[in-house]
């Protein structure tokens, strides 16, 4: 221990001479690196100036250029400690996982460009709860701070990897390095790696490479390198940009330009950083307020992509169009805030009519229930241009989205069939909008199910779920709340049959172990369901097993752990139920009412009439 003790002093000496000729290196490179960041901000700003010129709505110039220069690796690492680094609210979640962190310090090593980061100069206040990665620390107010606009991804990893910080389990920002193999793995050493492996949290700090190395594994050499390499990240100069602006429009307007190309952001963040408030009032259009403005009756939000979609969808534009693609006919364009809300409350009361009732509608309660998403999108539109939709519109409109489910029109994938089915959609002609819509979509000659594996996502086992529902199913309390069933989760249907019970199945049986057939809607109160059926008496409580399509035959079947016999008696009831549900709501085999008027000519009036 001693022999150790002695070569970790040797150690540390060496070490401090590498930082202090580094940091010689490094006043040559910051000299170069802030005349060649200057030149490539000024001329974009001239760029952003220009091309602002025509779009004063949305992108307000900024009134001077950023101050260019490069920072290192270390000097990241002391403002983020010292809370003079953050990450504004604006930004969107932190979306690295592993494999672009360990991919984020191989570039380093390596010498490649990892981009420029671009802050925002503001004074901030103190923080007791900052969040870096999975970790939490408390920092001070800082007059002079600097809020991430552009780089949040990599300044996080680099901060969240190389600080010593508990990230509370969360493993993405753990890494280490391989000296032998000369690469970085996501993880901590474990086994035969410890003293072997370095944390990254040894390499962001001088001492703390010193004490790891008292106890290491390595030779001598192998020590050499990782030196090395902790100083080839540690000097790393990365470009960088200070924007000092009191403008916050300005800010969104080149966080949106910056965030509007390539796979940065998602068009729902970008549109909400450069749109959201775009104007006030009535006319505010806030995704995040129309989501919850959707949840009526236990409807449920939306996800804010697809309500993004369904705006741009009620505006007229291509909702499947990147937003950078829309341009700058977006802001005169979109629908009003109010106006997006109040159609989207009227379709969304649609849907979860019944096809039965005097304003039919499509008989989903919810929006975790609809077999395809793009029905929400293409509804959207058609409520906003036709508020008051008579009720053999809706029957019709009801008819159409589940013809989509059964013919796959509807399918997520089949982008070029919501953009015809959106231009279907025509200003002041309900009856020809609804005639494309109807064409389509066809008509399916037959819905003969076929049970496929069950998953609470898959459009398939939505439909099962609402054929089911639509069953009317029951405990001993009375009916199943759908509102229960969706506070579960993924668990909505749950197993009737655990996996042990069915691993020795084979073949058709296996599958059917897997399908809606060992499926059913009882509420999260219910656990080991096949245990608490048995518990049932089928004399007293027949009905209740009726409306889970559990009939005398299989209820014995269950009785006599029978499972490859009850999942063939339900899953054929199963098949017909589904099949008459869709073929139901599908109008299959019905002829299409229309209102009266639609079958009358108009009277041409006699010369007689014209004259009086």
């Amino acid at each position: 221990m001693a022999r150790l003790g002695s070569e970790g002093n040797a150690k540390e000496a060496r070490v401090a001479r590498n930082e202090s000729e580094s940091a010689n290196r490094s006043s040559v490179y910051d000299a170069r690196a802030f005349n060649l960041c200057r030149t490539t901000a000024l001329r974009s700003v001239r760029l952003w100036r220009m091309r602002d010129q025509t779009s004063p709505t949305l992108h307000v110039s900024l009134e001077k250029p950023p101050q260019a220069f490069s920072l290192n690796v270390r000097k990241v690492l002391t403002r983020v400690a010292a809370g003079e680094i953050r990450v504004p609210d604006f930004q969107r979640p932190l979306r690295w996982k592993s494999p672009d962190v360990v991919k984020l310090f191989d570039s380093i090593l390596r010498g490649y460009p990892i981009g420029s980061l671009l802050f925002w100069k503001r004074p901030l206040e103190a923080e007791a709860h900052l969040k870096i990665g999975g970790a939490s620390i408390n920092v001070p107010a800082s007059l002079e701070g600097w809020l991430i606009v552009d780089g949040q991804q990599r300044t996080t990893a680099l901060a969240a990897a190389l600080l010593e910080l508990d990230h509370a389990g969360d493993m993405r920002w753990v890494v280490r390095f391989d000296p032998e193999a000369r690469v970085f793995l996501p993880g901590p050493p474990t086994g035969e790696e410890i003293g072997r492996h370095v944390p990254l949290a040894a390499l962001g700090d001088i001492r703390r490479l010193s004490r790891w190395f008292r106890d290491c594994r390595l030779d001598e050499a192998s020590q050499d390198w990782v030196e090395e390499v902790q100083q080839r990240i540690l000097d790393y100069e990365i470009p960088a940009y200070l924007m000092d602006t009191e403008n916050g429009d300005a800010l969104r307007g080149v966080f949106a330009r910056l965030n509007s190309t390539g796979v940065r952001m998602r068009p729902d963040e970008v549109f909400h950083a450069l749109l959201a408030s775009h104007s006030g009032g009535r006319d505010a259009i806030d995704l995040s307020a129309i989501q919850e403005a959707c949840d009526l009756d236990g409807f449920g939000q939306p996800p804010r992509p697809e309500v993004l979609k369904a705006v741009l969808a009620m505006s007229g534009l291509d909702p499947s169009r990147r937003l950078e693609d829309v341009g700058e006919e977006a802001a005169s364009d979109l629908v009003s805030g109010y106006d997006a809300t109040e159609a989207l409350r009227r379709m969304i009361a649609f849907l979860q009519a019944s096809p039965s009732a005097e304003e039919p509608g499509a008989g989903i309660p919810a929006y975790a229930f609809i077999p395809y998403p793009i029905v929400f999108v293409l509804l959207a539109r058609w409520f906003h241009l036709y508020p008051e939709t008579d009720a053999a519109m809706r029957r019709d409109l009801s008819r159409w989205l589940w013809r989509g489910v059964l013919t796959g029109v509807h399918q997520r994938a089949a982008v070029s069939a919501m953009r015809r089915q959106v231009r279907k959609i025509v200003v002041d002609d309900a009856e020809a909008s609804l005639e494309g819509l109807l064409t389509s979509v066809g008509v399916p000659e037959h819905a003969d199910w076929t049970l496929g594996p069950f998953h609470a996502g898959h459009a398939a086992s939505r439909a099962e779920i609402l054929a089911l529902l639509a069953r009317g199913p029951r405990d001993k309390d009375g009916l199943v709340s759908w509102r229960a069933l969706l506070s579960d989760g993924q668990r909505v249907a749950r197993e009737i049959f655990a996996s042990a019970a069915w691993k020795k199945l084979h073949g058709v049986d296996l599958d059917l172990a897997r399908s809606a057939a060992n499926r059913i809607l009882l509420d999260a109160r219910h656990t080991g369901l096949s245990s608490e059926l048995k518990t049932w008496d089928f004399d007293r409580d027949g009905e209740i097993l009726e409306s889970h399509m559990i009939g005398r035959e299989s209820f014995e079947a269950l009785l006599r752990n029978d499972v490859a016999g009850f999942l063939r008696q339900r899953s054929g009831r199963l098949r017909l139920e589904v099949s008459a549900f869709l073929a139901k709501n599908a109008g299959l085999g019905e002829p299409r009412l229309r209102p009266l008027a639609a079958y009358l000519e108009p009277l041409e009036a006699t010369s007689e009439e014209v004259e009086r």
